[in-house]
This record gives structure tokens, C-alpha cells and sequence, in this order.
């Protein structure tokens, strides 16, 4: 395993930003720092858990999964990107996705072991970022980042989030040797007992320390702070089908952290310039340097910027639209026009509509539907977002508190209480709308669950949830992919043949396939059925 770990390090470029400048694995190199001569002190188990956010800190989740499902169009400016792969629902070892997600997350989990293992061997001072509060910090933080990555690398690879026994990854607690054997995965059932041991490690290190409330502070929410491993605890949970603990931790969240529901301005100020925190429980910050065609966010779909002459290579989807804007408003009048906050977040204002879009004779030209949400402009379009070197970069945000309400909603239809689905995705939408909204009304569960993906697939979009939603929700809620008939015809375009309904729930797919990297340098690993 730790062949294959090397070998993803040096192919990804992902060096560890530390006091040395080295990246702290084997073979020894005469010359160079070994780990007990580079993490010695307190801050350097900060710079190692810093290294470790870099290694999160990647757009290729949301992108990826927004091609793969429902939430994308092809873009008038499309030269080709996603048509004959991610669009068709093409899912291979080589892929994207499985490759990002593996190579990220066990890149990541290399130096929260390390910071895990070193922390008890520092030395402690009394100089500011050397304080034993200090070191409790970057330990607790570790373990957190420890427990969301095994959480990431089970909800994608495993077939069944929901069986013990199903195989997950390859588990990640020490620092491997170079030479050492190739390792087998293991259980869903190993993971999340590593996973909640990790969580209630952290969160006793942040009591011992005495964490406050978030509140507004968006200094802390830019670590995996006391109030996120709370979080993904109730994530976890619902993953696992353990609702009623799901929704003892979401509870706590809601209740504890201080956080409150966004308003509408915050909301729009959330998404389009990081002005506003208000909701968010941890994000990870981005750089304006970062800011460069393949490491921000909106470039995942446009070319310069989210807005009509910003080439994009994507669109936002015409059944998510009509979510959204059901009867056509003109898209410059959507900040006033449409109570729900998230029709003008997700569709830009410079955005054209066909009339008629069903037999328009070329779609691709005539119904142009921009993704607005990282970096786009509630009205005209001068948007925060550009693609260029030291511009604005949107921070990409890990957990919200709309997660947790929708959690609740959840663990309320795993109960088969109606009224309490009602009542927890009432409190989004009247957070969205500005107003109070009624309550909604099922026939059954099965309503109900289609009823909480439904708000997850507004409230989600271009954040990385859809893929993980129908995985998990689809058949409680009978509810598959969404496409439009019309995002895959047009006169101007040779898109393939395909039915919007093609990749049924029940399809091999919603497993990620173990990456052909890890496959070739750990040739004991069992791969995913169908690859």
C-alpha cells in the first residue's frame, strides 16, 4: 500500500508544506530531514494538519458529480469536455472522480497519521502556536480529517453505505514502509468503528480545550472545528441508516453551534463572494493565487466567468432549472421575481431562455442557462469570479447548517413521521423564500423521501451532493436521474444517443471503481463488480 501511496504523492505533485522540504515518506534520503528531526515542535504539527486541508482542497468532486448526474447542460461553448465521458455516464478505473477522491483523500489521511502520530512527542512551549492548547488543536483536527476522509472513501467505493459487511477502502491509521505489502480493503463495518473512535477523540480534545460556539467567526470555521465533527457525526450516521443517532447529532449541531440559517443576502454573499458566513460550519479557504484555469471553482464549468460571454462549458440542466423558474421569468429578474434565493444563485441573471424550449431549433443556442453559483452576481454582470491569476477564488464549502435540518428530515421519514419531514424542510425553505412557507403534505414515505431529495437537489446543486444523494436516496424516494429530453438534442450539436433516464439506480456506477493507480502498484486489491 504505501507504494501505491508513494506513487500518488509524486504523480500528483502534492508536496507537504512544512519546515522541511521533504515529503516525509520512505525510502530515507541521505541529506534530507527524517520525521523525528521535522516534527519536533507544536507548529509543526500545525504546518503538517495545514498540509493536510491541501490535500481536501480540490474542485473535482462538485464538478465531476455535477457532469456525471442531472445538474448540467452542454454548455454553448463546449469544445468536447465531458460529452464522451462523464456526460454519457462513462465510469472506468481511469476516471476522474474515483481518481481524485482516492488519491486526495489517502494523500490527506498520510499526514493527519503523522500529526496523530507525532503529537504526544513535541515538544510543548509557551510561545504563541507552541502551547499544549495549541497542540490538543492540530491533534483534534487531525482525527477529524481522519474520520472525513475515511467517511468520503466508504460513501463512494462501497456498494452499500448501509452493510456492515460490504468492503469499503483500504483502512489508513499508521505510516506505512515503502516496501511493505500491498494491503487488502476492508470492511464498511472497520471503517465507521474507526471513524466514530476518531470523531469522539476530537471532540474530547476540543472540550478539554473548552471550543466555543461559531457563531459568526469565520477565522475558525476555516478549520475542522468542534462543531463540524459534530456534523459528521450526524452525517455518518445517516450514511451508516442510523437515524436516531443521525438526528441526535444533527440536534446538537443545530443547537449548539451558534450557527445560524443564512437570509437571503447572506445566502447570495455566501456563494458569490465569501462575504458572508453565516451558515457555514467549515469550508476550506481558498487563495486569490490559486486562482487559475483547473483550481477554482467556477471554472469547473465556464471558461472566464459565470455569466452569458463567459464561455461555459456547462449549463445548468433545463429539469433544474424548471425546479427553480417553472414558468420562464426572464433570468434578469430573478432576485425580485422568484421568492426562492437559490433560482438567482444557481441561474445567472445574464442567462437567455427559449420561449418555447422543447422545439426551439437549436437549443444549444437558444436556451443558454448560466451556472451561477461560485462567484456570479445577483444582478448584471460584473461577477466576483474571473479566471486569472490573482482574482477572487470562492472558498469551497465542506458542511453547512442546512445539512443538518435536512438530516433531521431524513431521520423523521426513517421514523414514519410525516409531519416532522414537513416540519424540518419547512425551515430551509423559509430561510430560502424569506417568509414563512406551508408545510408540506405526503400521501407516504416514499413521498416524503422524494420530497427531502428534492430539497437536497436544490439546496446542493454544484456543491458535490447528487451523486451521494441518489446513492443513497434514489430508491427510498423512487426517484432516479433527471435529465431534460431537450439537454440531449440540438441541431448545432452531435451529442450521444442517450434517454435521460439511462443509468438506472440499481446500476453498477454508484460504486466508484478502485483506481487504476492503486490497482497497478497494489495488485492484491479487489476491484468493485463490473470493472
Amino acid at each position: 500500500m504505501k507504494k501505491s501511496f508513494l506513487k500518488i504523492f509524486l504523480l500528483t505533485g502534492l508536496i507537504l508544506v512544512s519546515s522541511c522540504s521533504e515529503d516525509l515518506l520512505e525510502p530515507y534520503n541521505p541529506g534530507s530531514l527524517t520525521q523525528d528531526e521535522a516534527l519536533t515542535n507544536v507548529s509543526d504539527l500545525t504546518l503538517m494538519v495545514n498540509g493536510a486541508y491541501a490535500n481536501m482542497n480540490s474542485r473535482s468532486e462538485s464538478e465531476f458529480v455535477s457532469i456525471f448526474t442531472d445538474e448540467v447542460g452542454i454548455g454553448y461553448a463546449n469544445g468536447g469536455q465531458g460529452i464522451s465521458a462523464e456526460w454519457i455516464f462513462q465510469m472506468i478505473p481511469n476516471s476522474n472522480l474515483p481518481t481524485a477522491i482516492w488519491t486526495q483523500s489517502y494523500a490527506s489521511l498520510a499526514r493527519a497519521n503523522r500529526v496523530i502520530l507525532y503529537a504526544d512527542k513535541v515538544k510543548v512551549g509557551t510561545a504563541t502556536g507552541e502551547t499544549e492548547t495549541d497542540r490538543k488543536k492540530a491533534l483534534a483536527q487531525a482525527y477529524a480529517i481522519r474520520a472525513y476522509n475515511h467517511l468520503r472513501i466508504l460513501a463512494y467505493f462501497s456498494s452499500n453505505p448501509k452493510d456492515d459487511s460490504a468492503l469499503a477502502g483500504i483502512l489508513s491509521t499508521r505510516i506505512y514502509a515503502y516496501d511493505e505489502p500491498g494491503q487488502q480493503r476492508t470492511t464498511n463495518g472497520e471503517f465507521y468503528k474507526l471513524i466514530f473512535d476518531d470523531l469522539d477523540k476530537a471532540l474530547d480534545l476540543y472540550n478539554q480545550i473548552g471550543a466555543p460556539a461559531l457563531g459568526a467567526q469565520d477565522a475558525e470555521k476555516q478549520r475542522a472545528n468542534k462543531f463540524f465533527v459534530m456534523g459528521l457525526k450526524a452525517r455518518a450516521y445517516a450514511y451508516r441508516g442510523d437515524y436516531p443517532n443521525a438526528l441526535i447529532w444533527a440536534n446538537n449541531v443545530i443547537s449548539q453551534s451558534g450557527v445560524a440559517l443564512a437570509n437571503k443576502t447572506q445566502y447570495r454573499n455566501t456563494f458569490f463572494n465569501d462575504t458572508d458566513a453565516t451558515e457555514v460550519i467549515f469550508k476550506l479557504k481558498r487563495n486569490a493565487v490559486n486562482n487559475s484555469a483547473g483550481y477554482n471553482l467556477h471554472n469547473a464549468w465556464v471558461s472566464v466567468r459565470p455569466r452569458l460571454t463567459g464561455s461555459p462549458y456547462y449549463e445548468v440542466g433545463r429539469s433544474l432549472h424548471n425546479r427553480l423558474n417553472p414558468t420562464n421569468l426572464d433570468p434578469a429578474t430573478l432576485s425580485t421575481t422568484i421568492a426562492d434565493v437559490r433560482a438567482n444563485v444557481i441561474i445567472a441573471p445574464s442567462s437567455i431562455l427559449a420561449a418555447n424550449y422543447t422545439n426551439t431549433p437549436d437549443y444549444r443556442n437558444d436556451d443558454i442557462i448560466i451556472i451561477n453559483k461560485h462567484g456570479g452576481v445577483a444582478t448584471g454582470t460584473t461577477t466576483a469570479a474571473v479566471t486569472s491569476t490573482n482574482g477572487f477564488n470562492n472558498d469551497i464549502k465542506i458542511m453547512r447548517l442546512s445539512e443538518m435540518y435536512l438530516i433531521r428530515a431524513e431521520a423523521r421519514a426513517a421514523a414514519n413521521d410525516l409531519t416532522g419531514v414537513a416540519a424540518a424542510i419547512k425551515v430551509v425553505r423559509d430561510a430560502r423564500y424569506g417568509s414563512a412557507q406551508p408545510a408540506g403534505s405526503f400521501a407516504n414515505v416514499t413521498d416524503a423521501w422524494a420530497a427531502i431529495l428534492n430539497e437536497r437537489r436544490l439546496e446542493f446543486a454544484f456543491e458535490g451532493y447528487r451523486f451521494l444523494d441518489l446513492k443513497r436516496l434514489g430508491t427510498l424516494a423512487n426517484s432516479g436521474l433527471d435529465r431534460d429530453a431537450a439537454d440531449y438534442s440540438s441541431a448545432s450539436a452531435n451529442y450521444p444517443s442517450a434517454n435521460p433516464i439511462n443509468l438506472p439506480l440499481n446500476s453498477y456506477k454508484w460504486t466508484l471503481p478502485i483506481p487504476q493507480a492503486e490497482i497497478n502498484a497494489n495488485p492484491n486489491i479487489t476491484q468493485n463488480p463490473g470493472y
